[in-house]
């Protein structure tokens, strides 16, 4: 948990208050969107959410009390800054105070180039000050050998005596010629892994091809609606397109985005998340064999891959079993394949038992 905040309605300040750690836990996301909604709040475009206290580790977060903002903007925040590290931290915390910086929107922004300032809170190692710094404004890329030829006592002496710095309560910071940039235009939210997906949906407007938005599969299911909604998905001429994928090659190649239905696609990713490599690769193996035409029946094979052997290499050459691209493969279940990739084998499976009964 980066931060908490207490969260109610400044339109309708009876209604009471709900505390929400952030980031929202996939697990938690979509009953506290269903909590937020029962309050007349979180809507997935307006900012409606009113800021009633806030737990952080960041002091200059606090800011944002007694502030309108968006549920999804506090969510992506705390993503973004979930990934810092302490000296990043500090560099946030640092320029947003240089800067007088107290909006949602800012704060996003910042994220996205505080890097490139320089804090300074001891002065004692002038060595270690220039080091920092030097790495700093080259955006870690220096050369070896430059880097071993600087003097850096001289070059944090230049900085010191040179640059204009500005004291805050994180410390002495210097810009470095840092702008804050509009990323984050309040609507469409940049692009941002904080967990590898599965897969990784770019959304477009079809009109201009612009870039509305993202959606990072497996997810909550409220997060896609909430994500279509803030990308105007009703919007004539909408589309999607895959930019990253780490589903098995096997899997990949039966996914549509125009013939399987997201919420299809999204429980497949979510099947597919918790296996191993080994798994996975069974998987590709299986889907090899039992062809399958749609999202929804590669995900019944995964959850039900305990119902196939898999031999990476020929062990057998007398097994009953069929040989893909991947190695040996074979089913031992009682139903056929087309009736295991059906949306309920298990009931099937009664069915069947029942029969035999």
């Amino acid at each position: 948990m980066k931060y908490q905040a207490i969260l109610g309605s400044k339109a309708l300040p009876g209604v009471g208050q709900i505390t929400v750690p952030f980031p929202i836990p996939d697990s938690e996301y979509d009953h506290t969107i269903e909590l937020l909604e029962d309050m007349g709040i979180g809507s997935p475009t307006a900012q409606d959410c009113q800021v009633d206290g806030l737990g952080s580790p960041y002091p200059i977060l606090n800011r944002l009390t007694t502030q309108s903002v968006n549920v999804d903007e506090l969510d992506y925040l705390a993503k973004r800054l979930d990934s810092f590290s302490e000296g990043e931290n500090i560099k946030f915390e640092a320029m947003a105070s240089k800067l007088n910086l107290s909006s949602i929107r800012d704060f996003i922004n910042l994220t996205f180039c505080c890097q490139r300032a320089t804090v300074i809170t001891d002065f004692s190692d002038l060595e270690r000050i220039g080091k920092v710094h030097a790495l700093t404004v080259s955006g870690d890329s220096m050369p070896v050998e430059a880097f071993e030829r600087l003097d850096y006592r001289a070059v944090a002496l230049d900085l010191i005596q040179r640059a204009p710095g500005m004291v805050t309560p994180y410390g002495v910071v210097y810009s470095n010629g840092m702008k804050l940039e509009q990323v984050y235009d309040g609507q469409h939210f940049p692009a941002y892994l904080h967990q590898t997906p599965q897969l990784m949906i770019e959304l477009k407007s079809g009109a201009d091809g612009e870039n509305t938005g993202f959606l990072y599969l497996p997810c909550p299911e409220k997060q896609v609606e909430r994500t279509l909604a803030r990308a105007g998905c009703g919007q004539e001429g909408f589309r999607m397109e895959i930019t990253m994928d780490d589903l098995p090659p096997q899997v990949s190649a039966v996914v549509s985005l125009t013939g399987d239905g997201l919420d299809e696609i999204n429980e497949l990713c979510r099947a597919v998340e918790p296996l191993n490599a080994e798994q996975r690769e069974k998987l590709g193996a299986v889907v090899l064999l039992a062809r399958p035409n749609y999202a929804s029946e590669v995900r019944q094979l995964a959850e039900n891959l305990d119902r196939f052997d898999f031999v990476p290499k020929p062990s057998n050459p007398d097994t009953d079993c069929a040989l893909t691209e991947l190695g040996y493969v074979a089913y031992h279940g009682s139903l056929t394949l087309e009736e295991l990739m059906q949306e309920d084998p298990a009931e099937q499976y009664r069915q069947e038992m029942g029969g035999l009964a």
